[in-house]
């Protein structure tokens, strides 16, 4: 019987930590030799209580020319899983042009860190 009850708290300690230690870092494509960083953005949005927060990030901004993507990296520097999510709803890898969707979890912010690299 103290078997099981030790093995019950030390499951519940281990989940919980491994949802301390979540990220929501995204890597779509790769970097290859010569590829460069084409943009650099940082989308910061605070928190608001129940509430879900959206933020569309595109490349090539207006009057730029865009240049073939070969990879996407966005970083959450929000961390402890509470970051947001992001997704590719435009264009992308092969492509001139993208449009990156990021939304935060209910009730919190987001902080993130966006870069494209292309050729």
């Amino acid at each position: 019987m103290k078997c099981a009850i030790i093995f019950t708290v030390l499951a519940v300690l281990g989940v919980s930590s491994v949802a301390v230690a979540q990220t929501h870092n995204y890597f779509f494509g790769s970097r290859v030799p010569y590829d460069s960083l084409v943009n650099q953005t940082t989308v910061i949005q605070t928190s608001s209580f129940l509430r879900v927060k959206t933020v569309d990030v595109e490349y090539p901004l207006k009057g730029q020319r865009g240049r073939n993507i070969t990879a996407i990296y966005v970083y959450d520097r929000l961390g402890g899983g509470r970051g947001g999510f992001a997704s590719i709803t435009g264009g992308g890898i092969g492509q001139n042009y993208t449009r990156i969707h990021l939304k935060t979890q209910r009730g919190n912010g987001m902080n993130f860190q966006v870069e494209i690299y292309g050729r």
